[in-house]
């Protein structure tokens, strides 16, 4: 309401103001659908959390825990205790004596003095026969240049759960087969990517005849099931490796080869004896001159990664990306004097790094995981990869669930920590491969 009000000849005006009507939260509406919708998805979460929840619960668990159907585990998560090494070779029964038992052992005393033949263990052998979570530890820092100021070498005894982790890295080899797979994961992600990214490029940028019909045939094989080719591969594998190991150094005189070795492969081989990549890869018996060259691909890495350096499904992806760079990039590139592997280098790659990083992923989760394939073409520990080294935890007696779950934490880890890191990419590629605009 308002009123005005006239005194000569000023006005004043009087306004009325009205309180505002004070404010209502509105209601909670339920719609029953959405509810529905989250409850599943959140007890589809739990069931897919499930799994991995038990394996680490099981690693850290004691065998009669799990053979009781413990959810939790019952001992200590980790205690580390100093020790001498000369105490892991003393005898239970030299503890006895001495009146000194280490206290990890105390609740176990009664056992101990009723057995003989555990008494006639050492240390080491009673705690690793037992399985109660003990593994040993030795920290040994002792670096060239840092050496004359301090070094380190202390052995540790830890107990609980998380020595499982420890037991099962030093068990069978596990240390070993984990380094292989790196070793082959490196290698085939770094040559599968290259030839993807040159063969997507050409089937997505370059014209020629019979293109599409050679991408048609070449995208059909994607549907051949992997078992199928095993055995053809392992014998094209096979045939080559008699080649390098067998017909190739009888010839080498030959061909000539011989002595244009002695001039090149000395040198080399010093060089790499000087920074102690001699025997890496292979390269010290390739680059010698004690002898002919024999490159072995059989139960090496070459029969590990070579097969797999072109994929069907790398080539496809990125082909799909590259589709999508304007041609306008093409064009100006050309104006500036650039050909076609300097516009793939400095110019589709930088953009394409999403779908770049999302097959890396693959191939690194398909090269970590394989086990029929190194099964066939690998017969010693060498170059056996992480996979198999599972299997080292089962015996005739039955598997160390702890030790065997503990092991899979271990193969998983790698795994997640390159999702983690590679993450955003990995959305991004799936999200926007095959889409123009």
């Amino acid at each position: 309401m308002a009123s005005t009000t006239q005194a000569g000849t000023r006005t004043v005006v009087a306004v009325e103001t009205v309180a505002a009507p004070p404010f209502r939260r509105p209601g909670l509406r339920l719609n029953p659908f959405r509810v529905l919708v989250y409850v599943i998805l959140t007890l589809g979460a739990i069931l897919f959390v499930m799994p991995f929840l038990w394996m680490v619960t099981t690693s850290l668990q004691k065998q009669g825990d799990i053979v009781r159907g413990r959810l939790l585990p019952s001992q200590q998560f980790i205690s580390i205790t100093p020790i001498e090494e000369a105490d892991l070779h003393r005898t239970m029964q030299d503890f006895l004596d001495s009146g000194h038992l280490p206290p990890y052992l105390r609740d176990v005393r009664a056992q101990i003095e009723d057995s003989q033949l555990k008494r006639s263990l050492t240390l080491d052998e009673y705690l690793r026969t037992q399985r109660i979570g003990y593994a040993s530890f030795s920290l040994d820092i002792d670096l060239p240049l840092l050496n004359r100021l301090f070094t380190v070498h202390q052995h540790y005894v830890i107990v609980g759960g998380a020595a499982h982790y420890v037991e099962a890295w030093n068990e069978s080899n596990f240390s070993k087969y984990f380094f292989n797979s790196v070793k082959v994961a490196i290698l085939t992600i770094v040559g599968q990517t290259i030839t993807s990214i040159l063969a997507a490029y050409a089937f997505a940028r370059i014209e020629f005849p019979g293109s599409n019909l050679l991408f048609s045939v070449f995208l059909a094989t994607i549907f051949i099931p992997t078992m199928v080719v095993l055995i053809p591969n392992r014998n094209m594998v096979n045939n080559i490796d008699k080649f390098f190991s067998e017909e190739f150094p009888a010839r080498q005189d030959e061909w000539g080869i011989t002595e244009a070795r002695r001039a090149i492969a000395d040198p080399i081989h010093d060089a790499l004896e000087a920074v102690g990549l001699d025997d890496v890869l292979g390269l010290g018996s390739l680059f010698t001159v004690s002898g002919p060259i024999r490159w072995r691909w059989m139960d090496s890495w070459p029969a590990l990664v070579v097969p797999f350096l072109a994929s069907t499904f790398s080539i496809f992806l990125l082909r799909q990306f590259f589709l999508q760079i304007p041609e306008d990039l093409w064009d100006a590139a050309r104006i500036d004097g650039a050909g076609h592997l300097r516009f793939l280098w400095m110019v589709v790659v930088p953009i394409s790094r999403a779908a770049i990083v999302t097959t890396i992923i693959f191939t690194f989760i398909g090269t970590w995981n394989a086990l029929e394939w190194p099964l066939l073409v690998t017969f010693s520990d060498k170059w056996r990869p992480i996979s198999y080294g599972l299997y080292a935890f089962t015996t005739e007696a039955g598997a160390n669930v702890n030790l065997l779950m503990a092991g899979s934490v271990i193969t998983l880890i790698p795994v997640l920590l390159l999702y983690l890191v590679a993450q955003r990419q990995f959305t991004e590629g799936i999200a926007t491969t095959g889409l123009k605009g």
